[in-house]
């Protein structure tokens, strides 16, 4: 195998969304391949400094509760915080609880991400994530005009998280919808590697209309993050 491997192969390969004999078959180049196991190293440790800066605390009870404005945040999403913004120029932000964006007034939220783009990444489907996905761009948006502000954001979807924008699965397409028809700054991105693999099972992938794919999840917030986008994972 002497031909280049394209970043979306390498970022399935790490997402676990390559295929079984592709997988196979790239292991055995990583063996004889020294540069390119070196960039599958610095790929997988920066996945797994994103996983562990927004892994979930020992009780989720605790992220519920909500901070005063002025009071503290934990130093659990400020080392999360730092840990990143080492690797890439993005603010990032554990995921919040339902009614948390209030607590971080949305003003600085949009101001420390350049020209105010936010992406809310979710890779779960989960009801009260969905629903707080939504919650969430619906919220900055709406404080964004408010206060006379123009922000972007961005959902992207993985995972299981993917539902949310597939026709005839999602429970939310009607609000989507109206979103979309409200928001022009307001995006939704589909995992295409989550799409290739769900296809490879057999099923068929019908995504609603205004939905745009990329070609891996990673890959997305990635280039997000070196453009200086605001992350949240929810």
């Amino acid at each position: 195998m002497n031909h280049e491997i394209s970043e979306e192969t390498l970022h399935a390969f790490i997402d676990g969304e390559l295929a079984l004999d592709d997988s196979e078959r790239l292991i055995a180049r990583l063996r004889e391949d020294p540069p390119l196991a070196a960039r599958v190293c610095e790929l997988r440790d920066l996945q797994s400094m994103l996983r562990i800066a927004y892994a979930e605390p020992p009780a989720r009870a605790a992220s519920q509760r909500r901070w005063t404005h002025g009071e503290r945040i934990p130093a659990r999403f400020l080392a999360g915080v730092l840990l990143i913004v080492g690797l890439a120029s993005g603010w990032l932000l554990r995921g919040l609880a339902p009614g948390d964006l209030g607590i971080i007034q949305v003003a600085h939220l949009v101001g420390t991400a350049d020209a105010g783009k936010v992406l809310l990444h979710l890779d779960t489907a989960a009801p009260e994530r969905m629903q707080h996905v939504l919650d969430s761009a619906e919220h900055i948006l709406d404080a964004a005009e408010r206060n006379g502000r123009t922000v972007q954001v961005e959902i992207v979807a993985n995972s299981h998280g993917l539902g949310l924008l597939r026709a005839h699965v999602s429970p939310h397409a009607a609000r989507i919808r109206h979103l979309h028809a409200r928001h022009d700054n307001l995006e939704f991105v589909a995992c295409g590697q989550t799409i290739a693999r769900l296809a490879h099972e057999g099923k068929i992938i019908e995504l609603l209309p205004m939905t745009r794919t990329a070609p891996s999840a990673i890959g997305e917030i990635v280039d997000r993050l070196q453009q200086g986008w605001t992350y949240i994972h929810v």
